[in-house]
């Protein structure tokens, strides 16, 4: 672990920190279907959103969501999700830089446990994480992205979708991106 060491100007004495992001570092894993792979989830919630009454949606790619934060670097991140979380046979990974701003190309919804409520697939993600030796202090959220390929899309019919179908809101938060 690397110490940071300033002076004070005002007393000459020297103050030793921590560098701000040592322990704040935010990743987030991707993982999807390869593209000449059917998906039956994300046709799944097409059909169900038709049942809805909702048109004009064509397709809907799923994403498995993982932010990865704490004592973390991208290689650490990037060896959880090729090791842990990745089949490689039939998926394919992204790893980047967590940023709450970040744009979706298309309109999508992502869908996260609540604070407070308990994330299985992250309880069994950190113990894989730490079988897989790595002793970092670090934390793993787990969630989804349904990413919307089609016309009509507004806010207000992503909402209906999100609370009909993708999200239990008593335990779920779903956020609305590309719109």
């Amino acid at each position: 672990m690397m110490l940071l060491k300033k002076q004070d100007r005002s007393t000459g004495r020297f103050i030793i920190f921590l560098p701000p992001d040592i322990f704040m570092s935010a990743y987030i894993i991707e993982i999807t279907l390869k593209k000449n792979l059917f998906d039956a989830f994300g046709n799944e919630i097409l059909h169900s959103i038709r049942e809805l009454g909702i048109d004009g949606i064509e397709k809907i790619y799923v994403y498995d969501v993982y932010k990865v934060y704490g004592d973390v670097d991208i290689s650490t991140v990037r060896k959880i999700g090729r090791e842990l979380l990745l089949d490689s046979v039939s998926q394919t990974m992204k790893v980047y830089r967590f940023d709450s701003k970040r744009k979706c190309k298309n309109p999508c919804v992502e869908v996260w446990y609540l604070p407070g409520v308990s994330d299985p697939v992250a309880l069994t993600a950190m113990k894989g994480i730490r079988d897989l030796g790595i002793k970092n202090q670090l934390n793993i959220n787990c969630g989804k992205r349904y990413e919307f390929i089609g016309k009509k899309l507004n806010r207000k019919t992503l909402e209906t979708i999100s609370t009909k179908i993708l999200a239990n809101t008593l335990i779920h938060q779903f956020i609305i991106k590309g719109i």
